[in-house]
């Protein structure tokens, strides 16, 4: 009886200790993988460029600017695991009203989109961090940056975003609309060179059943970025500095020039963006005026021949488009509140800098010579046929007032193109309220 006792009392003490075993080693599981968890940093990047639900992390096959991008933004995640990534995405229209309210709440993400020309109204607030030199530090080369990206980075001695691209205006040639109106010589469609020639083209699409341009006018910025760049043709600009230069022979001439082709009816004065997109691919325009973000997509989609053309020259020799630059910025403080965050969204841009070539696929130029000059980089597709934008690309100077100063030249120089304003008075008008803009 004793030695059955004794056998049960060793049996529960060897139990017990099994049992200890097992809890211990079920608690040194549990809390590791909430310690696990708790060293994954959440960060939240912030950008336009639309929703793509099934964009998966394959970086080299996803199309449209919505799918590539958060393709490169899915597949970081996946590959650090320490670092979880939420994409908050914004409406175009809206994204500086929204991030400066943002900031404002001392809410802003921990990473956003941001152009060129609106780095002056958040830095100049000491909203955006300055990234001078920060760039080496996580194994990006800030020499690889062409002169034009490290330009529109730069404002007031300070470095103010990571780059994304280099995106410009250009011309989406239907080469069967063209070659219909005559205007095909050895397989390459033929630009006007001035602007009485544009109007003899644009009577040669009309007389095959083309509209010459197709063109945003009502209800965005494309038309009025065309009409800079025919101002910069003839070597001036709009503003420089606190002079605004909008009452000047070269802005009529622009506007003159573009009216003409209202005037004749050879172009739609009534389109929005997705109008003149639409008239276009159906194949009822000549060319299409738009930027570098749609190639991949146009190419994938339109039933016709498409060539992609640097935008014409019309005064002169001096060649000039509208270009501007995407970019990243960070939250000013960013750093010394929460590095960790920090150190997550520097990894994050190292990554989308290492995947520039695959962004580069919607069509938006690169800002590194060293993919610029690779291989596969000029392989893309039209790639070739539009290379010379990138000697002829301009912009307005920096202004911290840069969104009112748009709106008010914007509205009223297309007023004065489509007819529904007086020249004379209205240049006068914007010349006087512009001055109180650039004080």
């Amino acid at each position: 009886m004793l030695f059955i006792i004794s056998y049960l009392v060793k049996f529960y003490l060897i139990l017990g200790g099994i049992m200890k075993n097992i809890i211990l080693l079920f608690s040194i599981s549990f809390f590791s993988l909430i310690s696990f968890n708790s060293y994954a940093v959440d960060i939240t990047i912030a950008r336009f460029f639309g929703d793509c639900e099934d964009a998966g992390s394959d970086t080299t096959t996803t199309t449209g600017e919505a799918c590539i991008i958060q393709s490169i933004i899915n597949a970081f995640n996946e590959q650090n695991t320490d670092i979880n990534v939420t994409t908050e995405v914004l409406d175009w229209g809206m994204t500086y009203e929204i991030l400066q309210t943002r900031y404002g709440d001392k809410n802003p993400p921990d990473i956003h989109i941001m152009h060129r020309h609106r780095i002056p109204q958040f830095a100049g607030i000491g909203a955006i961090a300055d990234l001078s030199g920060e760039l080496e530090v996580y194994g990006m080369d800030s020499t690889d940056i062409v002169p034009a990206m490290m330009d529109a980075l730069t404002w007031e001695g300070g470095m103010w975003g990571i780059p994304l691209d280099i995106h410009a205006n250009l011309v989406h040639t239907n080469m069967d609309a063209m070659n219909a109106a005559g205007l095909v010589k050895n397989g390459l469609p033929v630009y006007p060179t001035s602007t009485e020639e544009m109007l003899e083209h644009a009577a040669m699409c009309n007389a095959a059943g083309k509209e010459y341009f197709a063109f945003q006018v009502t209800d965005g910025f494309l038309g009025i970025r065309a009409l800079y760049a025919l101002v910069w043709q003839q070597g001036s600009n709009l503003f420089d500095g606190k002079i605004p230069m909008v009452d000047t022979p070269e802005v009529r001439n622009a506007i003159n020039a573009f009216k003409s082709l209202v005037d004749g009816g050879y172009v739609n004065p009534g389109y929005g963006y997705g109008d003149a997109q639409k008239a276009w691919m159906d194949g009822n325009a000549c060319m299409l005026i738009n930027g570098t973000w749609v190639v991949d997509y146009y190419t994938a989609n339109v039933d016709f021949e498409y060539y992609v053309g640097n935008f014409p020259t019309l005064f002169g020799g001096q060649g000039a488009t509208w270009a501007d630059s995407h970019m990243w910025s960070i939250p000013a403080n960013l750093k010394s509140r929460d590095p960790a965050k920090y150190d997550a969204v520097m990894k994050l841009n190292k990554f989308m800098w290492d995947h520039s070539l695959d962004w580069s696929r919607t069509g938006h130029m690169s800002y590194r010579a060293s993919v610029i000059n690779s291989d596969a980089y000029k392989n893309l597709s039209h790639r070739s046929e539009y290379a010379e934008t990138a000697s002829i690309m301009a912009d307005t100077p920096h202004a911290e007032k840069y969104g009112a100063i748009q709106d008010l030249i914007g509205n009223n120089l297309i007023a004065i193109m489509i007819g529904e304003k007086e020249m004379d008075a209205t240049l006068k008008d914007v010349q006087n309220k512009m001055k109180k803009l650039l004080r």
